[in-house]
């Protein structure tokens, strides 16, 4: 045998025994396949996530909290520190998500942590709108705290002058709450507390509601108030139980009457007024 024959040789020699290893090696997809039966499957998704829909809450997430709802998530059901989906709606001004959790089951008169209500939690922040939707859904008014505050104590005194809670104190008003209950710390009124604060506006606001008679015909004292922008008016005649849709010898509800009077329509709005209810 020549060289070159003698390497032709070897070479195929080499390329056999290569072909004899890679067939009996694992099979790369065979080995892949085994590798991924041996990684743990996902766990499977639940339908209910309280904590997702406490989340969306938070971010008043209408469509976020429709689905995980739709799913099973309970909108009463409370984290660790007492916070359910409902009860985040009203510290946190999200209306849209409160709606869903009003219709879908909501306990209106659930208690957080410091035992107060959705109610109390919305006053101290100034949400009037919140405030006033509580209201129309049948909160209770005067539920006390576990500091000895009801709502208008919480407005007030751990409230400010500005407007939100300008607004509040006159839902509160207009809805009927009690106004002359003392705090349980301070044994303050509301108007005490407004006036030991140096609130001037929330303080004429509780003493109108203190001193006013109550009018002999609440719907017309409500259109009239309405058109003079008067809304500490407004408010005592709701409170005197005047109806939303009643009208003046115009055939205005208090609504059209207060065109361009932005205060007396946000406590209207929040009583439940709107173009589309009780007007135009």
């Amino acid at each position: 045998m020549n060289r070159r024959d003698l390497l032709g040789l070897l070479a195929l020699t080499l390329v056999a025994g290569c072909s004899a290893g890679g067939s009996g090696g694992a099979d790369p997809a065979a080995s892949g396949s085994a590798a991924t039966s041996r990684t743990p499957s996902p766990a499977p998704v639940t339908g209910r996530d309280d904590e997702a829909l406490r989340q969306a809450a938070r971010r008043d997430d209408v469509p976020a909290a429709q689905r995980l709802i739709a799913a099973g998530s309970d909108v009463n059901a409370k984290d660790a520190g007492g916070e359910s989906a409902y009860l985040i709606t009203t510290a946190d001004n999200a209306p849209g998500v409160l709606e869903l959790t009003l219709r879908n089951g909501a306990r209106i008169n659930d208690l957080d942590s410091w035992n107060g209500t959705g109610l109390i939690r919305a006053a101290e922040r100034g949400h009037a709108q919140i405030v006033g939707r509580l209201l129309r859904a049948g909160i209770s008014k005067d539920h006390v705290n576990r500091i000895g505050y009801q709502a208008i104590h919480e407005v007030v005194w751990l409230g400010a002058d500005d407007e939100g809670h300008i607004d509040t104190t006159r839902v509160l008003v207009a809805g009927g709450v009690q106004l002359d209950r003392p705090s349980g710390n301070e044994r303050l009124t509301p108007l005490q507390m407004a006036r030991e604060r140096g609130y001037r506006t929330i303080e004429a606001t509780l003493a109108a509601a203190s001193t006013a008679t109550r009018p002999t015909d609440p719907d017309a004292e409500l259109v009239r108030a309405a058109a003079a922008g008067r809304p500490d008016q407004v408010a005592l005649a709701l409170r005197a139980g005047a109806d939303l849709a009643s009208r003046d010898g115009r055939g205005r509800t208090a609504w059209v009457a207060s065109q361009g009077r932005e205060d007396v329509r946000r406590l209207l709005r929040a009583m439940g007024a709107s173009p589309g209810r009780v007007g135009s």
